[in-house]
């Protein structure tokens, strides 16, 4: 009766709670490999990296980034809480349950639900920051030579733990593809933007005072 509590939310709106969590979760990942492709054009060198900077700061892109990632975290981190439970009794509950049954999908969750709330924070201080600083090959060669080369580190990892997650139980939930091939895709994809984020991070550093 407990668990059953504890995971199971006792709304009517309840179809209308997942639906806005999907559908911002969809659009977050969206962002998130849009971004990561921005990021990557470091690899194309300095000049390309500063013109697609600049094109965005044309167009105002940049302003629109941050409006639309600001209200699409909102909209999922508020569908998210409705789904958590609240009550401290209620999430050892579910802590207890995840150890006796030891399920993969179950810890993921739990896994989940922690990298999002670091995510949050983080989130907030990358947008303060490209926000505050701007956006070119020397402001962020700079930034990742510093302390926030860590910090970059752990968002990449969060974030793409966190999508791929997300992914996977959006996937399932709604019945779309298969359990076990949906892991391999996304383990693979999930290597590569980590891999790729990783480069990207080294080259930013290694112009560190050279740009």
């Amino acid at each position: 009766m407990h668990l059953q509590r504890a995971l199971t939310p006792n709304s009517k709106a309840d179809f209308l709670v997942e639906l806005v969590q999907t559908v911002s979760g969809l659009l977050l990942v969206g962002f998130l490999w849009t971004h990561m492709i921005f990021v990557a054009a470091i690899l194309l060198g300095i000049e390309a990296f500063n013109k697609l900077a600049l094109l965005m700061e044309q167009f105002r892109l940049l302003d629109l980034a941050v409006v639309f990632i600001i209200l699409t975290v909102a909209a999922h981190v508020g569908a998210v809480l409705r789904r958590i439970p609240s009550r401290w009794q209620e999430q050892k509950v579910v802590w207890n349950h995840a150890k006796i049954i030891k399920h993969q999908d179950t810890w993921s969750w739990l896994f989940q639900a922690v990298t999002g709330s670091a995510m949050l924070l983080l989130i907030i201080i990358h947008v303060f920051a490209v926000v505050y600083a701007g956006i070119d090959a020397k402001l962020s060669a700079d930034r990742v030579h510093s302390w926030m080369l860590w910090f970059y580190i752990i968002l990449l990892f969060f974030a793409e733990y966190h999508a791929s997650v997300g992914l996977y139980r959006t996937f399932v939930k709604w019945g779309f593809v298969k359990r076990h091939s949906l892991k391999r895709v996304l383990s693979v994809v999930t290597v590569f933007t980590i891999g790729l984020g990783l480069v990207s991070l080294w080259v930013f550093y290694s112009l560190g005072g050279s740009v």
